[in-house]
């Protein structure tokens, strides 16, 4: 067991070093980003510090090892209500595998909507001229399984298949999550770790005309359309139970992200619990370094310097349903809503 885990500690941090330290500079690098939306509300509503609290089908997303203590039939559906009339729909089920095999399993579904937005072009900037409209949407479809080794070491692994369909185009991959948790037997302290979105690079189908023009001459070559990286994101956490008695409960956790276009960022969340029946949660993420990019309009704001943002939720629980509410404020943009029902059989 003691190999075991040297062994997936060891590809954890090996993954860490592959992935080169990153500045919110390099935002917008990265394609298929509806996969850091986040659509378990309970995860978000304690600003993404979720990866050693993991104890839920909602986890999924953000750690697979989140199934392995799971009993029965789990059934899980959300809605994120994003910017612009855009949104995200997510749904799992989980179920235990037979015990010949052990462990637990579970499939789900991650969708992105645009919506209808107008075409425009370089000539057409408002779309007049074409009047045609188009939309952008993504999915996610995968399978996630999740062990225990022994009573303190657990490991989940997930598969999923990739898409993203923008008017007549479209890219598609295969992509990889990984985690681990480790309970210390110290208290009820957790450690976390996972890894999520490892797979080939995506590149959209078809070819475009790239003009090039040398002296008189102007010549139109179809060319490739280029590969892009999917949204890599490693991060490790710790959790415990602040206070606990026969009726309230609060836990802490602590995370730190590392994702391949942003920078690192330090997530901090509680959840507090009454009866395990009525939930209110909050946190909050930064960026670990400031940003180079200086504001063209005002080069004394600090709005670019280091990202950070608060996010609240509630939660209720009545027999075996669940509903949970998060929400996000994006500031000018206005406001973000997530809701989510579980229910357990």
């Amino acid at each position: 067991m003691k190999k075991t885990l040297v062994s997936m500690t060891l590809l954890l941090m090996t993954l860490t070093c592959l992935a080169q330290a990153q500045t919110s500079d390099r935002a917008g690098s990265v394609g298929a980003l509806f996969l850091k939306l986040g659509v378990s509300p309970r995860a978000a509503a304690m600003g993404n510090t979720f990866v050693a609290v993991a104890d839920d089908i909602t986890g999924v997303f953000l750690n697979p090892v989140s199934i392995v203590n799971l009993e029965g039939y789990q059934f899980f559906v959300s809605e994120v209500e994003y910017l612009v009339d855009m949104k995200a729909v997510a749904g799992a089920v989980s179920f235990p595998m037979p015990p010949r095999i052990g462990g637990t399993a579970a499939v789900h579904y991650t969708g992105f909507f645009s919506g209808e937005m107008t075409m425009t072009t370089a000539e057409d900037i408002d779309g007049e001229a074409a009047d045609e409209e188009f939309s952008w949407n993504e999915l996610a479809v995968g399978a996630t399984y999740a062990r225990s080794f022994t009573d303190k070491f657990s490991v989940g692994v997930s598969a999923k298949y990739v898409r993203t369909d923008v008017a007549d185009y479209y890219s598609q991959t295969f992509a990889f999550d990984i985690g681990t948790m480790y309970r210390t037997g110290f208290r009820n302290l957790r450690l976390g770790m996972s890894a999520t979105n490892f797979g080939p690079d995506m590149k959209f189908s078809g070819k475009y005309d790239n003009t090039y023009i040398s002296g008189i001459w102007q010549v139109g070559v179809p060319e490739e359309y280029g590969y892009y990286p999917l949204p890599i994101s490693l991060q490790v956490g710790i959790a415990d139970e602040l206070y606990a008695d026969e009726q309230m409960r609060l836990t802490g956790a602590l995370d730190f992200s590392h994702p391949n276009d942003l920078a690192e960022r330090i997530h901090v969340g509680a959840e507090l619990a009454y009866n395990e029946m009525l939930f209110l949660r909050g946190g909050f993420f930064f960026d670990m370094d400031e940003s180079e990019v200086e504001d063209p309009v005002d080069p004394d704001d600090e709005a670019l310097d280091r990202y950070k943002e608060l996010r609240f939720g509630a939660g209720v629980k009545v027999s075996n349903f669940t509903v949970d509410y998060a929400w996000q404020d994006v500031e000018a943009l206005g406001s973000v809503h997530r809701v989510g029902v579980t229910f357990r059989m």
